[in-house]
């Protein structure tokens, strides 16, 4: 009576061990046949393969060989024993046993579907994932309903960046399988790969769904939350993949990297504790380790953790691809380039992008831009690829495709934490090109910096020549300032604060995404005259005579550092110790237009020098304006001075790192940005005497910047 008891057949328990993590009911009730049956037949082979898949469903791989081992021993001609061996030894870690198990079984049966599927899978472990096709392949060819090769078709593909037809693979499997959590989960990962992060983000949820505690779909789904910029949930989701699974490495360092974002290191640091106890030799943590050191510029304690890695495996992609990057931060860029050369040979797409912005450090701009587009290309839904392409190609000059790739800055985290989600639409090219706007208000809402905002505010003017309502909604140390646009005057236009809520609008667009909507180029930069001013009844408060009265100098403003937050502002800020040659040329008087904590440099200056504080007291930049309309030149850094100057057609001298900012371009002593603007570049990394030169030599003929 008992060998007649029904159970599944070994296709089918073989599958579930793949997918279950606990055992079900059923499976108990199975289990507990096979032991009636082996109680009456130790050697009865197919319940010795049965109770081994049981076992791996259990999580209990030693067992799980014992009993396959058993199973090929009594019926060594049976190749479903076999294939129940392969499997337990490769749960078990013992990928070249279980290759032979599998070959074994291949030899008595050499279409044996399940025998096909286990070697595939070993090569995708093995990171062979071309050579697992064909077996998966020949398994379906078998066996078409077979979910375990359907699966891992789909996996080979997609580990072959080939997300598309990995897509069909899973969404046929989860047509045989409707309620497939690993399916749901695989669709979702294939869909964030081709950049429908919305569809993406619905499979990861009825993954979870189908089971509550699939810890890697919580964790991929807050690794899709972080980037959306939803962070309180995304941390919550990431956490809880670690509650369910303390033992999941890839969850800790996951957490970890979601918490470096938030500049919450000790807690990114004891996430990597955990993963590190997990498995210390794991070199995907070391990764992260370096990251998070670079992250705080800790760099050398960053080459201890890639050196780490290196002993555990030296060409792994994202090793060589770290060591780039830290080559990169230590200023070494030619030796930078060759890691990330080797990365990209080793398979690293990021590398490409990486080796793109050493090149640019190298001053070898169109090897730089062929390094990103190259990038963009081989990942087109990665936002930072986009992204650093977009900067190369505006700085070549090649604005019409980098505006459009400009947009990529909102998905990019780097640049925009969260994106910027409001409740109308926003106003396209296309819209535009349509015909007027019959005066729809448009809601023009500052992005970045206060630079930036100045630069482009003068779009409102285009705006309303189109027909619609500008309403500029910027940071409050431009609010004044905005107002002296002609268009505000004059009633066209409104202007409101960054953070509240706006009057009501028709249609909205970020500042920066002007230029794009209105297709500009180099030749047609939005230029007729001054598109900002003083207030006329502040200026002669802000004559600001010298203690000793004036002495008919030549009146020059000054700054030298910016927005210390900005990521880049060690590159393009200086200190006023390093102006100070600059400061000793005589016959002149210097106004400090500096503010924040860089005003208190001023202190340490020699007496002698003839300089003031400027504007380090004003209420916001509107005061700085009224200042600047009295001065001769200013002379600065690049600081939102640079840009106020610029649209107050003031003649200002721009003092530019090696690499500057994009907006400025390559090789250029002008910007169409602002004609009464004299760009002064150095002539390599850091040589700021070079530039303080040649400024002062300008400075010995004042017809150049005296009416």
């Amino acid at each position: 009576m008992i060998a007649q008891t029904q159970h599944p057949p070994l296709q089918k328990l073989n599958q579930r061990a793949n997918q279950a993590p606990q055992l079900t009911t059923r499976l108990r009730e199975v289990a507990q046949c096979y032991q009636q049956i082996l109680a009456h037949n130790p050697r009865h082979a197919e319940a010795l393969a049965g109770m081994s898949l049981i076992a791996l469903a259990s999580r209990q791989p030693d067992a799980a060989v014992r009993m396959a081992q058993a199973a090929v021993t009594v019926a060594p001609a049976m190749s479903h024993a076999w294939v129940v061996l392969g499997q337990a030894l490769r749960a078990a870690g013992q990928r070249d046993a279980a290759r032979d198990a599998y070959g074994s079984a291949l030899r008595l049966d050499s279409g044996n579907a399940l025998a096909h599927t286990g070697l595939g899978e070993l090569e995708i472990a093995a990171g062979k994932p071309e050579d697992a096709l064909p077996h998966f392949t020949l398994a379906l060819e078998r066996d078409p309903s077979l979910l375990a090769s359907r699966m891992g078709l789909g996996h080979a593909l997609g580990c072959l960046d080939r997300f598309a037809e990995a897509l069909v693979h899973y969404e046929q499997a989860l047509a045989c399988s409707r309620r497939l959590p690993e399916g749901e989960f695989a669709v979702g990962f294939a869909l964030a790969r081709l950049g429908r992060m919305e569809e993406a983000e619905r499979r990861y949820r009825r993954a979870i769904s189908l089971r509550p505690d699939f810890a890697a779909g919580w964790m991929n789904l807050g690794c899709l939350l972080r980037d959306k910029g939803s962070d309180l949930y995304a941390e919550a989701a990431l956490r809880h993949a670690v509650e369910l699974r303390p033992d999941l490495i890839a969850g800790w360092v996951s957490l970890a990297v979601f918490l470096r974002s938030e500049n919450r290191m000790e807690e990114a640091e004891q996430c990597l504790q955990r993963a590190d106890s997990l498995d210390p030799d794991r070199v995907e943590t070391h990764i992260a380790w370096a990251q998070l050191y670079v992250a705080q510029k800790h760099l050398k304690t960053a080459w201890e953790w890639l050196a780490k890695a290196q002993s555990r495996e030296a060409e792994h992609p994202e090793v060589v691809n770290m060591q780039g990057i830290l080559l990169h931060n230590e200023g070494r860029f030619a030796e930078a380039v060759s890691a990330f050369d080797r990365a990209e040979a080793l398979g690293s797409i990021q590398a490409v992008s990486n080796r793109g912005n050493s090149l640019l450090d190298l001053g070898r701009v169109e090897e730089a831009l062929d390094a990103h587009r190259r990038a963009a290309d081989a990942d087109p839904v990665n936002p930072g690829m986009q992204y650093n392409l977009a900067l190369t190609q505006i700085r070549s000059g090649q604005w019409a495709e980098g505006w459009a790739n400009y947009e990529a800055r909102w998905r990019f985290r780097e640049v925009h934490r969260k994106p910027c989600i409001l409740n109308r639409p926003r106003l396209t090219r296309e819209r535009l090109l349509s015909g007027p706007l019959h005066g729809e208000r448009v809601l023009l809402h500052a992005e970045q910096g206060l630079g930036d905002t100045i630069q482009f505010c003068r779009y409102a003017a285009l705006i309303a020549a189109h027909g619609g309502f500008p309403v500029l909604q910027v940071q409050a140390r431009v609010e004044r300032l905005i107002r002296s646009l002609a268009i505000v005057r004059s009633g066209d236009a409104e202007v409101c604060l960054l953070g509240a809520a706006p009057s009501d609008f028709d249609l909205e667009c970020p500042l920066m995404s002007l230029p794009a909507l209105f297709g500009t180029t180099v030749d047609t930069v939005p230029w007729e005259a001054a598109y900002l001013s003083a207030a006329l009844k502040d200026i002669e408060a802000h004559a600001m005579p010298f203690p000793d009265g004036d002495c008919g100098y030549p009146r020059i403003g000054i700054a030298w550092a910016g927005n210390p937050r900005y990521k880049a502002d060690a590159r393009r800020s200086t200190t006023l110790a390093t102006l100070q040659p600059l400061l000793e040329t005589p016959g002149i008087d210097w106004i400090s237009l500096q503010k924040g904590e860089a005003v208190a440099q001023l202190a340490a200056l020699s007496p002698e020098i003839r300089i003031a504080d400027g504007v380090s007291n004003d209420r916001d930049l509107a005061d700085t304006a009224t200042l600047i309309s009295t001065l001769d030149l200013v002379i600065t850094t690049d600081t939102s001075i640079a840009h106020l100057a610029g649209s107050m057609a003031k003649p200002v001298w721009i003092l530019l790192p090696w690499l500057s900012d994009w907006r400025w371009m390559q090789q250029t002593e002008t910007t169409p940005w602002y004609p009464t603007a004299r760009l002064f570049r150095q002539p390599q990394q850091d040589d700021w005497k070079s530039i303080l030169r040649r400024v002062a030599k300008h400075l010995t003929c004042r017809d150049e910047f005296l009416s």
